[in-house]
């Protein structure tokens, strides 16, 4: 594999981790998650800090564990996770997962946007018949091409809806 700068310029950053290195990492933060009013560039990674680098993982559809490490910064370099994969009917795995979690709102965002939502089955990582036809349902009321399967296009809405669902719990 061959290392973008990215991967050689920026150590992996977690809470409690200070100075310039964190002071770059909030001001990509305040950038692409400007909805976390309280998030200033002071150079430690602390409670606020940890909850924007989470939204911003949930929301490009990263492993939400809070550990800025050499995809979350490529991601937060580029603004879209540079290894999104093509998912259609069989697919299995994370990624199938966090759709169908986006996808399957929860009361409260129901309520919110007075919206079902477009998932009803168990979040399993298997993008079955139900997956697929909640994705057909989602590109539908988006307007692009209705397939049912989730390229470039559909990841851009489903970040879309993701940043939406994120700061409805802010």
């Amino acid at each position: 594999m061959i290392q973008s700068p990215v991967q050689i310029k920026q150590p992996t950053l977690k809470f409690g981790a200070t100075g310039d290195n964190v002071k770059q990492l909030q001001k990509f933060l305040i950038k692409r998650v400007p909805d976390v009013p309280s998030l200033v560039i002071d150079g430690v990674f602390g409670e606020i800090t940890l909850l924007a680098v989470e939204i911003f993982q949930y929301r490009t559809f990263l492993k939400q564990d809070g550990v800025v490490g050499v995809v979350t910064w490529e991601t937060l370099y580029i603004g879209q996770r540079p290894d999104l994969p093509l998912l259609y009917r069989g697919s299995y795995c994370d990624d199938v997962a966090k759709v169908q979690s986006i996808l399957k709102f929860s009361p409260f965002i129901q309520e919110t946007l007075a919206m079902e939502g477009y998932y009803f089955g168990k979040i399993d990582g298997v993008f079955g018949y139900q997956t697929q036809a909640a994705v057909k349902s989602f590109q539908n009321d988006k307007q692009i091409v209705v397939d049912g399967i989730i390229s470039s296009q559909t990841w851009d809405y489903l970040m879309e809806l993701a940043a939406l669902i994120s700061h409805l719990g802010l």
